[in-house]
């Protein structure tokens, strides 16, 4: 099993469930892993860049919910790595809640 992983990914977003959010943007990371079946001699492409790509491209539009970030993640992985198996973080940074809460996060495993 070959896994190709970014871990740290970090963006200002237009992400939240309160309208200001989408000015002010919220702080996001995102982890994401991905595996596919291998043996040594012939290894398979996972490619990091692209799955950077995917990650920048799921928070460029306003959205609501972490939830729909996965989502747009998960669906671009399937499509160009099929049968892989996957973990998607998504994480926002210090949410706008009371009291110190380091980070809310929605994860998809497959």
């Amino acid at each position: 099993m070959l896994t190709v992983s970014l871990s740290g990914v970090k963006f200002k977003a237009p992400i939240g469930l309160y309208p200001q959010e989408a000015f002010t943007q919220n702080d996001i990371e995102i982890n994401i892993s991905v595996s596919m079946p291998a043996i040594i001699e012939e290894l398979p492409l996972i490619d990091y860049t692209i799955l950077h790509q995917f990650a920048m491209e799921a928070v460029q539009e306003p959205t609501a919910l972490l939830e729909t970030i996965v989502q747009r993640i998960v669906h671009k992985i399937e499509y160009v790595y099929p049968g892989s198996k996957m973990t998607v973080a998504v994480r926002k940074l210090h949410p706008p809640m009371q009291g110190q809460v380091d980070y809310s996060e929605v994860r998809w495993e497959s």
